[in-house]
């Protein structure tokens, strides 16, 4: 198989694909016989610079074109040795392999001096002109800026900013484009004609977004297609040579987000995973996608000069899926793609993460408000459907009724430290649980906070719990460093922890600090922190034989009938 980007080089400027902004200047110029003395073609590969400049050199030597006309006949002597690369007067010079300044004083300042054999005008075409060294670009600097009358330098370069600015400023600047997909599809289209080969159009389609707009590359692709051997080439031939694009899958997936329909969109991208195709890599296709449809909202020129060139089947399905939605599920689309774009930090489940978005999307974020009928359990009416918000304050947030009302201490310590607030998020879980509720748990806290530290049990079972109110418990201490002791970040940690396993709810724990607090002793009723210590823990409590009293119990007192001993005087 032939090269066909050789074969099929543009010998005139209307072949040449793209930058008319360029082409419309130059034509200009050679059609009033005022060329400039230097140009400078800069921009990405593969866009024509090089194809350009024989272009023009053709055209300012061609022997029969007449005034007012700019494109080369193609047929006199001038024009046909300078496409078979065989005439003196056009010199090409490879700057990346000639980066001295020896061989720009031999090559280009010696060659300059000589007068044109048999054209009108000496051409120095210098690829990657931006390889030479400083010295060399000094030395060019005075040829450049007055050069004989008979001569043209024509500069290419796709890094511009390594051209110091003194060359830059003798020259006229043109800044090269890519060539759009679809001047890009006419000319592979063209070139199938023309091999006599026949090729599906999305296959032509998928060629030219695979080259990002450089069309040596596509014909490149385009010969490695060819080379399959058949006279009609389909899209499942065509990937056994390029990567397949999931474009179609990607407007497909936006479709159903579209008309929130998950249970599709979650099958496709199962389909895909068992497929083998890179999610991440798919997620990349649906946002560029979706700033595609956001810049043509904004404006169809934003879009076409900013945005992806798709080809003209992709672009009618993706306006058909953008009318369907609005600004705010334009946004937020995108916003939960560059999400899972950004975090994924591959799961167990590759397709999870694209999952999750999809049902969000869809139905949005699942936002519960639920008050135990019970202490510790959440109680709800039904399971939800996925998508649905269940209704707040399903069930009562008011605090349940107590067994009994609290002595007038109690009430007062409530007071200080359950003053009714409202969290600062407004839409949190509210439990609130009764006193008598605290109480009826509070051996099984006692048991379970054990496990984690050995002497909190005794720092628990000699203070008071109050009620719940706004996820809010406060526990009332006699002892100041009781109060310390569960300050202590560790501390806090375990107590909140093992409130949450107890109660089925996150609890926040205040603490006051009451010096009369009376603590009641076994012998006055079971729901006593004493008793409970007694109950849950009798191999810490030890009961002494002495009958107990209705004072409050000592400090040293509480400190002997936990650990032993006695006072020495």
């Amino acid at each position: 198989m032939p090269t066909l980007y050789r074969d099929y080089r543009p010998q005139n400027f209307s072949e040449t694909l793209g930058q008319n902004h360029i082409k419309i200047t130059l034509q200009s110029e050679i059609s009033s016989a005022r060329p400039a003395s230097a140009y400078l073609f800069c921009g990405p590969r593969a866009v024509g610079k090089t194809t350009l400049a024989r272009v023009v050199a053709k055209a300012v030597n061609c022997e029969t074109r007449k005034d007012g006309e700019s494109e080369p006949c193609n047929k006199c002597a001038s024009c046909l040795s300078i496409t078979a690369g065989k005439n003196l007067d056009i010199i090409e010079i490879d700057a990346a392999s000639n980066t001295g300044v020896d061989n720009v004083r031999e090559n280009i300042i010696a060659f300059s001096r000589l007068v044109p054999t048999n054209t009108k005008f000496k051409v120095f075409i210098i690829d990657e002109v931006h390889m030479l060294s400083l010295s060399a670009f000094n030395a060019l600097l005075k040829i450049i800026e007055e050069p004989p009358t008979y001569v043209i330098f024509i500069l290419c370069t796709t890094e511009i900013q390594k051209v110091p600015n003194t060359i830059i400023s003798r020259c006229e600047r043109f800044d090269f484009k890519r060539i759009s997909v679809r001047e890009i599809i006419k000319k592979l289209s063209y070139i199938a004609t023309s091999e006599k080969m026949s090729i599906d159009s999305e296959v032509l389609e998928a060629i030219a977004r695979r080259s990002g707009g450089h069309l040596r590359d596509a014909e490149s692709l385009l010969g490695q297609i060819f080379s399959l051997g058949d006279k009609r080439i389909t899209s499942e031939q065509a990937e056994l040579v390029i990567p397949h694009y999931n474009s179609n899958e990607a407007v497909d997936l936006l479709d159903y987000l579209s008309r929130k329909d998950a249970a599709k969109a979650v099958a496709l991208v199962n389909s895909l995973t068992d497929s083998g195709v890179n999610l991440k890599v798919f997620t990349g296709e649906i946002i560029d996608l979706l700033r595609e449809m956001m810049l043509d909202k904004l404006s169809p020129e934003l879009a076409d000069n900013l945005g992806l060139d798709l080809g003209e089947n992709l672009e009618k399905r993706l306006g058909q899926v953008a009318a369907n939605l609005s600004w705010e599920q334009l946004l937020s689309f995108t916003r939960y793609f560059l999400e899972v774009s950004n975090n994924n930090k591959s799961p167990m489940i590759p397709q999870l993460p694209l999952e999750l978005a999809i049902v969000e999307l869809c139905f949005g974020s699942l936002k519960v408000d639920i008050t135990p009928a019970v202490a510790g359990q959440a109680s709800l009416n039904s399971h939800p459907s996925p998508g649905f918000n269940l209704p707040k304050n399903n069930l009562s947030s008011k605090p349940l009724k107590k067994d009994k009302e609290p002595a007038p201490e109690e009430t007062a310590v409530a007071k200080v430290c359950l003053s009714p607030k409202r969290n600062s998020a407004g839409n949190q879980t509210v439990i609130n649980l009764s006193a008598a509720e605290i109480m009826a748990k509070w051996p099984e806290f006692l048991v379970k906070v054990k496990k984690y530290n050995h002497s909190l049990s005794f720092v628990f079972q000699n203070c008071l719990p109050q009620e719940v109110i706004n996820n809010k418990l406060c526990l009332v201490f006699k002892y100041k460093f009781h109060q310390d002791r569960i300050k202590d970040v560790n501390i806090k940690s375990i107590l909140e922890s093992t409130l949450e396993e107890v109660f089925g709810a996150t609890l926040t724990v205040d603490s006051v600090i009451d010096e009369n607090l009376k603590l009641k002793t076994s012998d006055q009723g079971p729901e006593t922190p004493a008793e409970t210590a007694e109950i849950v823990a009798p191999e810490i409590s030890q009961k002494t034989t002495e009958p107990s009293t209705n004072q409050p119990v000592g400090l040293i007192e509480g400190l002997l009938k936990t650990f032993g001993g006695e006072v020495i005087n």
